[in-house]
């Protein structure tokens, strides 16, 4: 059964003392795990996380994006781009992470303004390959987000992901589905999840605005009855709950959130957790110790 996960940055961008105290309330509400944003890797204390999500009974996957400088479309910022992911590998995995999800081709929001050329494809089919070799040797999983065209040039739909990962030709990278993203780009959500079918790696459940998880209008029953037909619900990989505290200036920026999305994080990850049981016809959800209150 697909485990269930929120992001951490429906509160915040750090992973310090105070998101911590967040796990147990996450655990109580019935949450298989959480997401860790690595964007800031200094600032992460591998132990203290470890040992808090362990305290709180809680799994965890990891999520990043490369940072301006580090594309791997580019060969002069390629090998910055994969040490950067492969630091991120080894922070995710000393935090208890199999997964790490993200945007690593090239920075978000770097938009040239043309389509991509063969020239940036052939240098991400190279750094790609290398990065995966790292996921590979830390018994890691590299999940590659496709995110929309306002935010990138590379790597729009499910069909771009596919023809990427035949290049690169490495079991470790594994494609990464958002619905807030999907719901932009591709004609029928449930055929993009149908086409990614084994190479699916993590999935983010987000609302079309970022709202709370079945609030608005993505197909998602279409998303599940394909999410089952490719095996998705049956294992034991992620589906994660997703949004971005409009407090993050980073994230705001990047993700054009000028406005409150949600009530609030406690009400979103509530909320989105009852439906993603509801829609997902989730049997851990049945469990009155793991519905929350």
């Amino acid at each position: 059964m697909a485990r269930l996960g929120i992001n951490l940055m429906a509160w915040s961008a750090e992973i310090g003392p105070v998101e911590m105290s967040l796990l147990p309330r996450l655990a109580e509400l019935g949450y298989d795990g959480v997401e860790l944003p690595l964007l800031d890797p200094d600032r992460v204390d591998a132990e203290r996380v470890r040992t808090a999500l362990a305290d709180a009974g809680l799994a965890c996957t990891a999520s990043g994006a490369v940072p301006p400088g580090a594309s791997l479309l580019n060969p002069n910022e390629r090998v910055r781009g994969v040490a950067w992911i492969d630091r991120c590998l080894a922070l995710a995995a000393a935090c208890g992470a199999m997964v790490l999800c993200g945007p690593f081709c090239t920075p978000v929001g770097d938009l040239p303004g043309r389509a991509p050329t063969n020239e940036e494809w052939d240098s991400c089919v190279i750094g790609l390959r290398e990065v995966g070799k790292r996921a590979t040797d830390r018994g890691m999983t590299i999940a590659l987000e496709v995110l929309n065209r306002f935010e990138t040039h590379f790597l729009n739909t499910a069909a771009d992901a596919v023809r990427l990962l035949a290049a690169v030709d490495q079991p470790a990278v594994g494609i990464h589905l958002d619905t807030f993203h999907m719901n932009v780009e591709e004609k029928s959500l449930a055929q993009a999840i149908r086409l990614a079918g084994s190479h699916l790696r993590h999935v983010h459940f987000s609302e079309n605005d970022r709202g709370i998880v079945g609030s608005g209008h993505v197909d998602w029953r279409g998303v599940r009855d394909a999410l089952a037909a490719i095996g998705y619900l049956s294992s034991d990989r992620w589906i994660t709950a997703e949004t971005f505290a409009g407090t993050i200036p980073e994230i705001a920026a990047a993700t054009a959130i000028w406005r409150p999305i949600v009530p609030d994080p406690w009400t979103y990850a509530r909320e989105s957790l009852e439906f993603m049981c509801q829609i997902l016809d989730n049997p851990s959800c049945e469990n009155p110790s793991r519905r929350g209150k």
